[in-house]
């Protein structure tokens, strides 16, 4: 009888194992995705910023340009650290296992999300691209750089109230709008191929792409919602 217990008790952690690194390998996953998915863009318009600086990104006669006004480098650098740093903060491991890291994290993540938003709306002020994009794009993107403002602010209002389960939908939510480039890319690439470029068309698929990042944001938010506060306990006992 003792030996039964005694292999029971062996085999039961090996299985406990076994069951945490499912969620690791997800997180792990997770992460990678989100980071390579946003990357993309910022990627692709550091590529296009030195194709214009040294001339060539018009073609022949193109006139070379070495101006980067402030705010798109701004725009770039933090949005890099907010697709990278906030993708680091969706592992509920490193929120149980580092709380500190965790909330150090956080305060960049807040600083660098609201740093993206307004310089996006600086750029969408001030900025027309690309040329002749319409009034009904810049509305979308003044929708989605004050969403994203108005996110990151409920969210950080959130965590000071130690109320984890709002902070965390409203972080989402701002990463989501966040990653509406990355989403662009594939709503451009190929509703252009099928509609054609117009600048009706070019509105109407960014906008589906800064649709798609929050419906999927909800979906996340209400998969579970009966275990939201659970991996966070540690957390707010710590604060």
């Amino acid at each position: 009888m003792n030996g039964k217990q005694s292999a029971r008790t062996a085999s039961t952690p090996a299985r406990s194992d076994t069951q945490g690194q499912r969620p690791t390998a997800r997180a792990g996953l997770l992460i990678t995705g989100l980071i390579a998915l946003g990357l993309v863009p910022i990627l692709a318009n550091t590529l296009r910023r030195i194709a214009l600086s040294l001339g060539t990104a018009g073609g022949p006669g193109t006139t070379p340009s070495q101006d980067l006004p402030v705010p798109v480098a701004v725009h770039v650098i933090t949005a890099t650290i907010f697709v990278i740093l906030g993708a680091f903060q969706f592992s509920p491991g490193i929120r149980r296992r580092k709380p500190a890291w965790h909330r150090a994290a956080g305060r960049v993540v807040v600083l660098v999300g609201m740093l993206v938003a307004l310089s996006g709306l600086w750029l969408n002020q001030f900025f027309s691209f690309p040329a002749g994009s319409g009034e009904l794009l810049y509305v979308f993107r003044w929708l989605a750089g004050l969403g994203m403002a108005l996110c990151i602010l409920l969210g950080f209002a959130a965590v000071r109230r130690q109320d984890i389960t709002r902070h965390r939908q409203w972080m989402i939510r701002a990463y989501a709008l966040g990653l509406g480039a990355a989403t662009q890319v594939f709503t451009l690439g190929f509703g252009e191929a099928l509609f054609g470029k117009t600048a009706l068309n070019a509105a109407l698929l960014n906008g589906a792409g800064w649709i798609i990042n929050l419906a999927v944001a909800e979906w996340a938010i209400r998969r579970r919602p009966g275990n939201q506060a659970r991996p966070d306990t540690p957390m707010v006992a710590a604060r």
